[in-house]
C-alpha cells in the first residue's frame, strides 16, 4: 500500500469496501487486495499480493493494457469495461471493472473495482427471451398492433392481420400515418382524436378489409409527449357474414364483436408459458397458478353434439408443426363451467426455424352458439306446443324415406286431425283451442318412443313418424292414441268437451315412395277416417277404392287453384223458356260453369265440384263466376246500349251463403259494373239453404231488398222440403231434375212435380222444371201448369259470350227485365 498522509484511513476504507478491489503496480502485479476480492476470486489475500499478475485472473487483460493505463493516467483513467475473470478453482464469470489512478508521490498505481455481473446478464437474457416470445405471439395472433408517435409517425407495426393489408411486420415503421392514409378521412379523424388523448373504439375500412380498432393514448418514454397505441382486429369475415344473414343474427354478431380473443403460448413440451387477461377470464383461472401446466390438461375439449372428449389440437400442432383450426368445441373449465370456443393453434418458431412451442387463439362462441341453438330450435319446432314443426317433420320423414333405399326396415306415418277442435275454438275462443293443443301435445308422447317424431303440422293437425315400425305395431299404437284423445275431458271456464281424433296411417315399406306422395296418402286416409264416422284409424292401401277417389279429389285442389289463377273457367248459358204464357223475359239464361283443362278439353262441373266443395274452394269459384258474368254483362250493355238487359241465374253454393263478406262482395261488384239488381237471379240448392238456414236467410233478404231475385234449386230432393219452404224468402222453385226426366212414364214423379208446383203457387212462387229432354215431357209439364222450362230439348248450353253476341246480332231490344 502507498505511503500517504491518509494511508491509515484509506487502508480502513479499502478493507471494508463491499465490492472486490485490487491495487496493481506498473508491472501489472497485484500489490493489495481486500477481503471482498478474496471472497470473489477464491484466493487468500496473501496469495493475491504474493506476485499474481493481473492476466492470471483477467482472461482478457494484457501487459500492454497495464502499460497504457500507467502511461497516461490522466487521459485514460478513470475507465469502465466488461471482461471475464477466473477464480482460483478455474471457474469463469463475467465481470464489470472500474479502474482509477492512485498517485503515490512520483509513482502511479491502479485501483481496480471488480463486480460479478453473472445475474445481471442472466436477467437481461431472460428479458430478451420474453420479448421474443411476446413478439411471436403478436405476430401469430389475428390482430394488428401499432404505435404512433406524437407526430403521427408509425413507431410499431406487428400482427398477423398486416397480411390482409399486403404489409409485413414493421414495414410502415417510420412512415407518417396521415400521409399513408390521406384518402381515409375516418382514419385521419381517429388519429387526431387519439393524439389529443382520447381513448375510444372505432371501425374503419381499408381496401376490402374491415377493422375494429381500440385507440389508447400512451406516454413516449424519451419525451413524455402523447403518443398512440392501437389494437386492430380484422373483422372482414364478420362483415361479409352480416351482409348475407337475417336481422336476427345481426344482434348475435354485434355481441360477438365485443368479445376479445384469448391468447396463450406454450413451450415445446406443451406447457403454458403465457396467457393474456381474456384467456384468463375465459378459462376462469389464476394466471400464476397455471403457469407451467400442460395445455392438453388446461384446455379440456368436448364435442358440442356428443359431449365426448376430443383430441386437443395443441398436441397435434406440436406433433405435426402445422397450423390447425378446430370447429366449435365445448371448453370445460377447471371450475366445471363450460364455454363454446373455436381454436386456432399455430407453431412458434425461432428465426432458425426451430420450434419454440405454440400459440393458441381462443374465439369465444358461447353466446353465438347458444343463440344459434335457440334459433335452430325455433326454426324446427312449433312455438305453441314445443313439438317439431311441419318443416322439420318433413325433413325427418324424407330422411326416413331415403333409408329405405338403403334397405332399412319399414316405418309408419300418421296424419292426425282433431274431430271437435272447431267446436271448441268457435265456442270458447282461440285461447281454449291453444290450451287443448298444448294438453294433447303433453299426453300423446307417452305412447311413442324417443326415436319417433311427433309434430304439429298446422291448426289442429298432427303428424307422427314411427321409425322401424311394422304396420301391425303402428295400428296398435294408433289405437292407444285414439283412446288417449277420446279419454281427454277438456274443461274450459266450467264447460267440458269431449275430444276425438281421426288418424290416417300410411305404411312406409319400400323404395319408390316419396315425400309428397306419402303425405297426400296420409291426408286422404285421415279424411276417410272422418267420413266413416270420426275417432277412428284408417290404413292406406294401394288398392283401396275409397282412397283412390279421395286422392283424385285432392289432385283437383291444385288444378282448381291453377284454373282460378289462369282464368280458365268459362261461363256457359242455357235459356230458361216460359211455359203457359209466363211473363219471365225471353232473354233469361242460367249460368252453367265449364272448365278448360290443361290440355284444352272442356270439363263439366260434375268432375270438379265435389272436390271444390270438400276442400272449401266453392266461395272462391263463386266469386270468380260472379265477377266474370258481371263483366261480360257490362261489356254487352256498353256495346249495345239500346238492347234490353239480359236476366241471368247464377248459382251460389252453401259455403258461399255461410261465408262472411259474400254479401259485400256481390254488392260491390254490382256497383263496380253497374249491374241492375233486376237482372240477377241467384240460385241456391234446397240442401244449402237448409244447412245454412240462418245465414242464407240473411243474405237472401238483403239482396232481395236491393231487387235481386232467388230461385230454390233441386227442390224436392230433401225430406223436409215443404216444412222449410214457407220460411225461405225465394221467388222461384226449380223442381229437381230427377223427378222431371221420367214424368211421362213414372206416376210417382208426376205426382211429386204436381205437388211441388201447387205448393209453390199457393206460396206465390213461380215454378221451373229443369232437365227437359223431350217433347213428351214438355206436354206433361204444360198440363200440370209449370211456369218455365229448361233443358236440352229447348237448347244446349253455349258460352255466355256467344249467347250475348247472338242477341246483339238479332237486334233484340223489346224484352223486358
Amino acid at each position: 500500500m502507498p505511503d500517504h498522509p491518509d494511508s491509515t484511513r484509506f487502508q480502513r476504507l479499502f478493507e471494508q469496501a463491499p465490492e472486490a478491489q485490487l491495487v496493481l503496480n506498473r508491472a501489472g502485479h497485484v500489490v493489495a487486495a481486500n477481503q471482498a476480492a478474496s471472497r470473489l476470486l477464491g484466493y487468500a489475500q496473501d496469495e493475491l499480493t504474493g506476485g499474481i499478475h493481473i492476466t492470471t485472473i483477467d482472461l482478457e487483460a494484457t501487459q500492454a493494457d497495464v502499460d497504457r493505463a500507467h502511461g497516461q493516467p490522466d487521459e485514460r483513467l478513470p475507465a469502465r469495461f466488461e471482461t471475464r475473470y477466473r477464480r482460483r478453482d478455474g471457474a469463469e464469470f463475467p465481470a464489470e471493472i472500474n479502474i482509477n489512478a492512485i498517485h503515490t508521490g512520483e509513482d502511479i498505481e491502479v485501483l481496480a473495482t471488480v463486480r460479478d455481473i453473472t445475474r445481471q446478464q442472466q436477467s437481461e437474457q431472460a428479458l430478451h427471451e420474453l420479448e421474443t416470445q411476446l413478439s411471436a405471439t403478436i405476430r401469430h395472433a389475428p390482430l394488428l398492433l401499432f404505435g404512433l408517435g406524437p407526430d403521427g409517425v408509425f413507431t410499431l407495426s406487428e400482427g398477423a392481420a398486416l397480411h390482409s393489408l399486403g404489409l409485413q411486420p414493421g414495414e410502415v415503421v417510420g412512415q407518417d400515418a396521415r400521409l399513408l392514409y390521406a384518402d381515409h378521412p375516418a382514419i385521419l379523424s381517429a388519429i387526431d382524436r387519439a393524439l389529443e388523448g382520447e381513448q375510444f373504439q372505432s371501425e374503419v375500412k381499408v381496401g376490402d378489409s374491415h377493422f375494429a380498432i381500440s385507440w389508447m393514448p400512451m406516454e413516449v418514454a424519451q419525451s413524455f409527449q402523447p403518443g398512440v397505441l392501437g389494437v386492430a382486429w380484422d373483422i372482414t369475415s364478420l362483415r361479409a357474414a352480416e351482409a348475407s344473414t337475417a336481422s336476427e343474427r345481426d344482434r348475435l354478431l354485434t355481441t360477438l364483436h365485443s368479445i376479445s380473443d384469448g391468447v396463450l403460448t406454450a413451450d415445446t413440451t406443451g406447457r403454458l408459458t403465457y396467457l393474456n387477461p381474456s384467456a384468463r377470464d375465459l378459462l376462469g383461472v389464476d394466471a400464476t397458478a397455471v403457469q407451467g401446466q400442460r395445455l392438453d390438461e388446461l384446455l379440456e375439449l368436448e364435442d358440442t353434439h356428443t359431449g365426448h372428449r376430443v383430441m386437443n389440437p395443441v398436441t397435434q400442432c406440436l406433433e405435426t408443426g402445422m397450423t390447425l383450426e378446430s370447429p366449435e368445441r365445448v371448453l370445460r373449465r377447471p371450475d366445471g363451467a363450460a364455454r363454446v370456443v373455436r381454436l386456432l393453434v399455430s407453431p412458434l418458431r425461432r428465426p432458425d426455424h426451430h420450434s419454440e412451442g405454440v400459440v393458441v387463439v381462443l374465439h369465444d362462441h358461447t353466446e353465438l352458439w347458444r343463440m344459434t341453438q335457440q334459433l335452430n330450435h325455433q326454426a324446427t319446432h312449433d312455438e305453441l306446443t314445443g313439438l317439431c314443426n311441419r318443416r322439420e317433420f318433413e325433413r325427418r320423414l324424407d330422411e326416413a324415406l331415403r333409408t329405405l333405399e338403403e334397405g332399412d326396415t319399414p316405418h309408419a306415418l300418421f296424419y292426425m286431425d282433431l274431430d271437435q277442435f272447431k267446436i271448441i275454438n268457435d265456442t270458447c275462443g282461440h285461447q281454449a283451442g291453444d290450451a287443448l293443443l298444448r294438453e294433447l301435445a303433453d299426453l300423446l308422447p307417452a305412447h311413442i318412443r324417443d326415436s319417433d317424431t311427433l309434430a304439429r303440422l298446422g291448426g289442429d293437425e298432427f303428424g307422427l313418424l314411427l321409425r322401424h315400425c311394422p304396420v301391425e305395431r303402428a295400428e296398435a299404437i294408433g289405437n292407444k292414441l285414439l283412446a288417449t284423445a277420446q279419454g281427454l275431458r277438456f274443461s274450459w271456464e266450467g264447460r267440458r268437451f269431449d275430444v276425438g281424433m281421426s288418424i290416417g296411417l300410411v305404411p312406409i315399406e319400400g323404395p319408390g315412395q316419396n315425400l309428397p306422395e306419402v303425405l297426400s296418402q296420409a291426408d286422404s286416409a285421415c279424411y276417410v277416417a272422418k267420413d266413416l264416422g270420426r275417432n277412428r284409424l284408417y290404413t292406406w292401401k294401394p288398392s283401396d277404392q275409397i282412397l283412390r277417389r279421395r286422392h283424385g279429389e285432392m289432385e283437383w285442389v291444385g288444378r282448381l287453384r291453377a284454373a282460378l289463377e289462369e282464368a280458365r273457367f268459362v261461363a256457359y248459358a242455357q235459356p230458361v223458356k216460359p211455359l203457359n204464357g209466363a211473363d219471365l223475359p225471353l232473354d233469361h239464361v242460367e249460368i252453367l260453369l265449364r272448365l278448360h283443362g290443361e290440355d284444352g278439353t272442356l270439363i263439366t262441373p260434375g268432375a270438379f265440384i265435389p272436390a271444390a266443395e270438400r276442400y272449401h274452394l266453392m266461395p272462391e269459384i263463386d266469386r270468380h263466376v260472379v265477377e266474370l258474368v258481371f263483366r261480360q254483362l257490362a261489356d254487352h250493355r256498353d256495346r249495345n246500349p239500346h238492347h234490353a238487359p239480359v236476366v241471368v241465374s247464377i248459382n251460389l253454393s252453401g259455403q258461399s251463403l255461410a261465408q262472411d263478406g259474400m254479401l259485400e262482395f256481390i254488392t260491390s261488384r254490382m256497383s263496380q259494373f253497374r249491374i241492375q239488381a233486376q237482372q240477377i237471379i241467384f240460385e241456391v240448392t234446397e240442401t244449402a239453404a237448409i244447412s245454412h238456414h240462418d245465414r242464407a236467410q240473411g243474405l237472401i233478404r238483403a239482396l232481395r231488398y236491393m231487387g235481386c231475385r232467388f230461385s230454390l234449386d233441386d227442390f224436392g230432393s230433401g225430406l223436409s222440403s215443404f216444412g222449410y219452404l214457407k220460411n225461405l224468402p225465394v221467388d222461384f222453385l226449380k223442381v229437381d231434375g230427377s223427378f222431371v226426366r221420367d214424368i211421362a212414364t213414372n206416376a210417382v214423379d208426376a205426382a211429386m212435380v204436381t205437388a211441388i208446383h201447387r205448393v209453390g203457387h199457393v206460396l206465390g212462387l213461380r215454378t221451373i222444371a229443369e232437365c227437359v229432354e223431350s217433347e213428351e215431357t214438355m206436354h206433361h209439364l204444360r198440363e200440370i201448369g209449370l211456369d218455365f222450362v229448361q233443358g236440352y230439348h229447348l237448347a244446349k248450353p253455349i258460352p255466355l259470350t256467344d249467347h250475348l253476341a247472338a242477341l246483339a246480332s238479332q237486334g233484340n231490344t223489346d224484352n223486358q227485365a
